[in-house]
């Protein structure tokens, strides 16, 4: 059976170039990011980033990501730690500034 991996580069070849290009240009703020696949949040545990938005806490040694109504988590006001990959302006996970 010959079946794509979810998420990577395997999947995803030529974005990752071009991620990989973007990194060796700007290597200061590839230190601070990362590409992040998704599959868990959206496939799995079917969330939808346009009516939540994950907040994550560091919990006893771990990051706890939980995911919260927009209008409950935006009352919370942490700071955007992942951004949308859409124009709709409206990000995915709030963390701890």
């Amino acid at each position: 059976m010959n079946t794509k991996p979810a998420c990577g580069p395997e999947r995803d070849p030529d974005f990752f170039a071009e991620i990989d290009k973007l990194f060796a240009k700007y290597p200061e703020a590839a230190d601070r990011y990362a590409v992040k696949c998704r599959r868990l949040e959206v496939d799995v545990l079917k969330i939808d980033f346009s009516k939540q938005v994950g907040v994550r806490r560091i919990e006893n040694g771990r990051i706890v990501t939980e995911f919260l109504d927009r209008d409950k988590a935006e009352r919370l006001s942490t700071g955007c730690c992942e951004w949308p990959r859409t124009d709709d302006g409206l990000c995915n996970e709030l963390c701890p500034v």
